[in-house]
């Protein structure tokens, strides 16, 4: 997995290279200050990684995937806005003919509960059928 993450010193990057230790599950490849990426390899879910990240007090993106040397199917993003704040992205990989990895944040929203509908084809005239 590869990350934007926000890192301005080398006081950040070190910090990000110390939320990941300890982390069985999560071996860092790479640590780039200049670009402010960090790429890892991992099992665990890209949600526990980029939570791992921002442990170090620095935001963090998953910005790809790695995978086997067979082709992606397909792969999708969907940049979210809405009232006042309310800013996100989403990303869907289809990884496999029956599986799509979806994986994304959203940020700005009050507390409780929300709702996401995905429409297939972006087809808006059935309003969440």
């Amino acid at each position: 997995l590869e990350f934007a993450v926000q890192m301005r010193c080398q006081g950040c990057a070190d910090a990000v290279r110390a939320a990941l230790q300890g982390a069985p599950d999560v071996r860092l490849l790479e640590l780039r200050l200049e670009a402010q990426t960090v790429l890892v390899e991992t099992t665990a879910a890209a949600e526990r990684v980029r939570e791992l990240l921002e442990n170090s007090g620095r935001r963090a993106v998953l910005k790809g995937m790695g995978g086997s040397d067979d082709a992606s199917l397909g792969a999708a993003v969907a940049a979210l806005s809405g009232a006042g704040a309310v800013r996100g992205l989403v990303r869907f990989l289809q990884v496999s003919p029956t599986r799509c990895l979806v994986d994304g944040a959203v940020d700005g929203l009050p507390p409780g509960p929300h709702g996401l509908h995905v429409h297939e084809f972006g087809d808006l005239s059935r309003p969440c059928d």
